[in-house]
């Protein structure tokens, strides 16, 4: 059973790269109801990915992982595509009335990356602390 659940999420994900393949290549919008379903797709296999490799390192339990972190995840997700065209429709908005940006600005901007991985990297850490303090029981 554990090798058929494989096999079909092995097939889900080819098939849902194959469309976003296609959807790039006919230069067709990237935010068709396929393209969104193709990568919610992607998405949950993911998760169920990180979840699994979670159990199979003995560092989280399912459960924990499977309550904690898929129902947040996928929400999240969602909020962020929903309002994915306001947001950049108000950001080109506001960077057409906007004055020319200053050096301090241009730093500022440059620094975000490294600094929101440095975050990243340190919630990835601590999860782990945690997830070994926790232990699989």
């Amino acid at each position: 059973m554990k090798w058929l659940i494989v096999l079909g999420a092995l097939g889900a994900a080819a098939l849902a790269l194959q469309i976003l393949i296609w959807e790039r290549r006919g230069g067709r919008s990237p935010r068709s109801t396929l393209s969104q379903l193709a990568l919610a797709v992607l998405t949950a296999l993911g998760l169920a990915a990180a979840v699994y490799a979670a159990h199979w390192l003995g560092i989280f339990s399912v459960p924990l992982v499977a309550i904690a972190f898929v129902p947040i995840g996928v929400a999240v997700r969602w909020l962020i595509l929903a309002t994915r065209d306001p947001r950049q429709r108000a950001g080109e908005a506001r960077a057409a009335a906007a004055p020319p940006t200053s050096k301090l600005t241009r730093v500022l901007a440059s620094v975000a990356l490294p600094l929101f991985l440095v975050l990243v990297v340190c919630v990835v850490v601590l999860g782990l602390v945690v997830g070994t303090l926790v232990g699989p029981h």
